[in-house]
């Protein structure tokens, strides 16, 4: 295939393609896919808040019932290095 040939060759269409109003054409395009987005932008909004309450409620039960004995740096833990280096002997 031959550049040249190719470009006459689109250079003489006339099936009616004009680039002039290329850019516009594109953003109208644009804008007619983004229109049925903007209703569903409600329920989005409405899901992620009933998602978000949901997790608040859970979280909140299993953190208050947490033991809050555990603790990697206490004293008395069973997994310090002082305890667990003591116990060979």
């Amino acid at each position: 295939m031959n550049l040249d040939t190719l470009f006459e060759a689109l250079r003489t269409r006339t099936d009616g393609v004009r680039l002039g109003q290329l850019e516009a054409e594109v953003w109208r395009r644009i804008e007619a896919m983004r229109e049925p987005e903007r209703g569903a932008w409600a329920w989005r909004t409405a899901m992620a808040a009933v998602v978000l309450s949901i997790g608040v409620v859970a979280g909140g039960g299993a953190a208050a019932s947490a033991r809050a004995d555990l603790s990697p740096f206490a004293v008395h833990s069973a997994l310090a290095p002082s305890t667990l280096l003591e116990t060979g002997r």
